[in-house]
């Protein structure tokens, strides 16, 4: 099956990003472990996870034309978030408590609530809409399916999610919730337009 094929198939059923998530997971993983060596497998995983994400929200979109294959697709989206990253590390400085403090422009929106905000409407429309995201993004692998469970569901405090996935400090597990909700979001509207 050619990559086109299969993101024609993806369009019609998500299901078939698990397929694209299996056979470039490993090829990804490696690409970003030889760019950089000292990020961890958790941080390599995660950027895997955004990168199919960036992929199907892409593929979704009607305008969206593959112009390499799937495997250099992803790989390209790796790399720019490892380039990212790196950028963002260089502002980071130590604290005298050795806590990890990010100055001057952060990814870390103070904003963030730790509560969903309520539906303003109560449609079936909606709710199926999330539950449809929320399935795709458990196919998709990674933490954010178990992030938001434990926290919608499981009513799991941002320490104790800190603590579970490891995370350096509840503000780093503040902005990765918010990565997951956001990304929740905008999958359930398209499935909601869609």
């Amino acid at each position: 099956m050619s990559d086109q094929e299969l993101i024609e198939l993806i369009k019609e059923d998500h299901d078939y990003l698990g397929y694209v998530y299996k056979n470039n997971k490993d090829s990804c993983i490696s690409f970003m472990r030889n760019m950089s060596p000292k990020t961890s497998p958790d941080d390599l995983n995660d950027i895997f996870q955004d990168a199919i994400i960036i992929l199907y929200e892409k593929i979704v979109n009607e305008d969206f034309q593959l112009t390499a294959t799937i495997q250099t697709y992803l790989n390209s989206v790796c790399r720019f978030q490892i380039l990212n990253k790196f950028r963002s590390d260089k502002k980071k400085v130590n604290h005298d408590n050795n806590f990890e403090i990010i100055v001057d422009k952060l990814n870390y929106d103070n904003s963030i609530q730790d509560n969903l905000q309520p539906i303003e409407q109560s449609e079936e429309t909606q709710f199926n809409a999330i539950e449809r995201a929320l399935k795709a993004i458990e196919k998709a692998g990674g933490n954010c399916y178990e992030l938001l469970t434990l926290f919608w569901y499981h009513k799991k405090s941002v320490e104790e999610l800190t603590t579970h996935f490891g995370y350096s400090n509840s503000a780093n597990t503040k902005n990765q919730k918010y990565k997951c909700q956001k990304r929740l979001q905008k999958l359930a509207i398209n499935y909601q337009n869609g």
